[in-house]
Parts: C-alpha cells; sequence; structure tokens
C-alpha cells in the first residue's frame, strides 16, 4: 500500500511540476497569448480531475496510516476540489467579462496549485520515511 501511495502521488507530482513550471510557461513563450490560454484551459480540467482522483485514493488508502497522512491528503483533496469546481467555472467566466477579477483569481489558482504540490511533495516525504 505505501508503494502505491507512493508511487500516485510521486506521479501526481511530477506532472504537476512538469506542467505548470515549464509545459504553461512555453506555450505562452511560443504560442501567442490567447492560443496558450486555450490550451492550458482545455488541460486544467484534465489536471486538476487526474489530482483529485489521487488525493481520494491517498486520503482513503492513508486512513490506515495515520492521522497526518491523511490530513495531508485531505486538505490536497479540498484544494484540488475548490481549483475543480469552483475557480476553474469562475476564472473561465471572469475571463470573458472581467479581465482584472480574472487575473486576480489566477494568481490564487498559481497559489492553490503550488500549495497542492508542496501538499504532495510532503505527503511523499512522509512516505519515504516509513
Amino acid at each position: 500500500m505505501l508503494k502505491l501511495l507512493l508511487f500516485l502521488n510521486s506521479f501526481y507530482l511530477g506532472l504537476g511540476t512538469f506542467f505548470s513550471f515549464y509545459v504553461a510557461p512555453t506555450l505562452f513563450r511560443v504560442l501567442e497569448k490567447e492560443q496558450a490560454g486555450r490550451v492550458v484551459e482545455k488541460v486544467f480540467p484534465a489536471y486538476f480531475g487526474v489530482g483529485l482522483v489521487i488525493a481520494l485514493v491517498s486520503l482513503v488508502l492513508s486512513l490506515k496510516l495515520g492521522r497526518w497522512l491523511a490530513l495531508l491528503a485531505l486538505i490536497n483533496l479540498l484544494v484540488l476540489a475548490f481549483q475543480e469546481f469552483y475557480v476553474l467555472p469562475l476564472s473561465h467566466q471572469l475571463k470573458l467579462i472581467d479581465y482584472q477579477a480574472f487575473m486576480r483569481w489566477h494568481g490564487i489558482s498559481m497559489v492553490l496549485n503550488v500549495l497542492s504540490l508542496l501538499l504532495v511533495f510532503v505527503f511523499c516525504l512522509i512516505l519515504l520515511k516509513r
């Protein structure tokens, strides 16, 4: 069970880090802003969806491994659910009607994404220590 949890969370950590710090910035450097935005907008639901599934599985499996792991998984699940079901739809609407507000929520989304990746990193470190 530990190895499965470590694999799933390491996978998501790698995916999230690669997408957030290489793919998305590269898209905005190579493509026009509107095109890059459309690509990233299509990827986000799948990216956060994968994270939600992994966080849910991690929560369920970590309940047997200890409170701290379960708490990290729960917080990450809540962060990702907030991203998927509130921030993304709101950002999509705001982008069309209020670009300033969109940019504010974009910043919030970036902070939440980094928070999620940090939670997963700590989760993996705890698993490695076991």
